[in-house]
């Protein structure tokens, strides 16, 4: 279909504009959980506390993300993105002036990734639920799409770049450069005029949260939806959690080969991204997941039962190209049935599913490892995702994907 292809939306200027802003702080991100990890090697020997980390910078997601999402659909987006994206910038830019002037401690490093972490949960509902008024719904699983390529771009060049940096000067350099990478957003959001919101806004923060869960059980197709992202997020989860394991232990690989094998996965999704819009032309939303989910097994499988490395990177890109479509599929039908009054707390919810199905998935497969073996819990996995496939396609139906008219787009 003309004017489909998967960079298509990049012709429209402020999404373009905008995805160039976000691959820029997405860098500084990814560096930035490399500099605060690295940055307490400094401070402590205690694997404890190098974990803690890790941990800090993952509970704002489980504890506010409902929050997060009822922000978004309560104040103004642009104003909650500026307002998160200059805090973000302000402590960031906090713990490398503490690293520079050799006063960084490890309470500070801890509330400063805890409060950086807050910063960025609070914004991204109102990230997913900004891009479909950038774009038309005709649009919209190319523009998601290539909002996670920038996540794996940034998930594979981030560390990189941190590790050269710290290599010169120190991790007060990254939490500083990761503080500049912000302003482009903050630019271009504040630039941009969108159409009015019709409507009233929720008033209270508990009323929000509470009308966008009913809103979502109240619709079989979006609930069902959210039931095959949680399901998807866990099976999928034992290869994410598995894949230091199978570097170290089957394909006896180096640090440089670990990171071939999860550049590998990025690839896939790059791949599945330039392929997927003339999928979605010819096949339906059920067959495209459930081709993609069989996809994901099958690579899943190979990885599984292979010693060799160059085997191992091509059934990561498989499975990476097979992850990203069912979610690219289910996300983009998600969100394009989403109101604009409730896009925020939809998206929201969303993002929870991924992280609780993960969370679940890499504790429950790293026990069925642990005592039938790797290999064995990760061909599980490919057979489970395949059945609960063939399963979910009878039990949690899609149904009919309704057009939705979003917003209004400037090209050029």
């Amino acid at each position: 279909m003309q004017g489909q292809g998967p960079w298509s939306p990049l012709r429209v200027r402020v999404f373009r504009s905008l995805w160039i802003a976000a691959l820029v702080s997405n860098v500084g991100t990814y560096m930035h959980i490399v500099a605060a990890g690295w940055a307490m090697t400094n401070l402590s020997d205690s694997p404890t506390l190098v974990g803690l980390v890790s941990t800090m910078w993952a509970v704002p997601g489980f504890l506010l993300a409902l929050h997060a999402g009822a922000l978004a659909d309560m104040i103004d987006r642009r104003r909650l993105i500026t307002l998160t994206q200059i805090a973000a910038l302000a402590v960031a830019g906090a713990l490398g002036l503490l690293v520079w002037i050799d006063q960084l401690s490890v309470t500070s490093l801890l509330i400063g990734t805890f409060l950086e972490s807050v910063a960025l949960t609070l914004a991204a509902p109102a990230f997913m639920a900004l891009t479909p008024q950038l774009v038309d719904a005709g649009h919209l699983p190319q523009a998601i799409g290539l909002d996670a390529v920038s996540r794996n771009i940034s998930q594979t060049i981030g560390p990189a770049l941190a590790g050269a940096v710290i290599a010169v000067f120190n991790p007060g350099a990254v939490f500083l450069l990761n503080a500049v990478s912000f302003v482009g957003v903050v630019i271009v959001v504040r630039r941009y005029r969108p159409p009015r919101s019709i409507g009233t806004r929720p008033s209270t923060m508990n009323s929000a949260i509470g009308e966008g869960l009913r809103h979502i059980v109240a619709s079989t197709q979006l609930r069902n939806i959210a039931l095959r992202v949680t399901i998807i997020s866990t099976t999928t989860a034992s290869l994410a959690a598995m894949l230091p394991v199978v570097a170290r232990k089957s394909l006896h690989v180096s640090a440089n080969g670990f990171g071939l094998l999860s550049g590998a996965m990025g690839i896939g999704s790059v791949l599945a991204v330039w392929v997927l819009p003339t999928i979605r032309v010819r096949t339906s939303i059920e067959t495209t997941v459930f081709g993609a989910a069989a996809v994901w097994s099958a690579g899943t499988a190979l990885f599984a039962n292979t010693a060799q490395l160059w085997v191992a990177v091509i059934a990561l890109v498989i499975c990476g190209a097979g992850m990203m479509a069912m979610l690219n599929a289910l996300f983009s039908t998600f969100t394009v049935q989403l109101p604009d009054r409730v896009r925020g707390r939809g998206s929201s919810l969303a993002m929870l599913t991924v992280w609780l199905g993960a969370s679940i998935g890499a504790l429950g497969w790293g026990l069925v490892a642990s005592a039938y073996g790797v290999s064995a819990a990760l061909t599980a996995a490919a057979i489970v995702n395949g059945i609960a496939a063939v399963i979910s396609r009878w039990a949690l139906p899609i149904g009919k994907v309704l057009p939705f008219s979003v917003g209004s787009h400037e090209s050029g």
